[in-house]
């Protein structure tokens, strides 16, 4: 990095320095980009008809994205903050990870012992 391109390095480690895990973390990373994308579309030193061709196509990335979001909140909306380690937890044991399946009978051989955080109503 002594060459003179550590900014380069300092500017893709801003850009990607956060794991995307969820779609909207996803769809909001997107957007960021898209704006910064607009903002050196509008200072390059480049013809005005070919900025008003990437503007307009930075423009419909945007409307894409809104639809796609729309669409995503409306008919599934749990999956927008959905993971994942939430899917991995929901399906645990469809997928055949987990370790063990607790059956009526060991619950029942379990000691009942009263949670001590609990607050009591009254007397009891």
């Amino acid at each position: 990095m002594s060459n003179g391109h550590g900014w380069v390095y300092r500017v893709l480690r801003f850009i990607t320095k956060d794991e995307v895990k969820t779609p909207l973390a996803f769809i909001f990373k997107v957007v960021g980009w898209l704006v910064a994308a607009l903002i050196v579309i509008i200072y390059a030193p480049i013809s005005e008809e070919v900025k008003v061709g990437l503007v307009k196509f930075v423009f419909f990335c945007f409307l894409a994205l809104a639809a796609v979001v729309l669409a995503f909140a409306w008919w599934r909306p749990k999956h927008l903050v959905y993971g994942e380690t939430g899917h991995r937890a929901e399906h645990k044991i469809e997928y055949g990870t987990e370790t063990h399946i607790s059956t009526r009978a060991e619950l029942d051989l379990l000691p009942n012992v009263p949670d001590p955080n609990q607050k009591r109503i009254g007397n009891r």
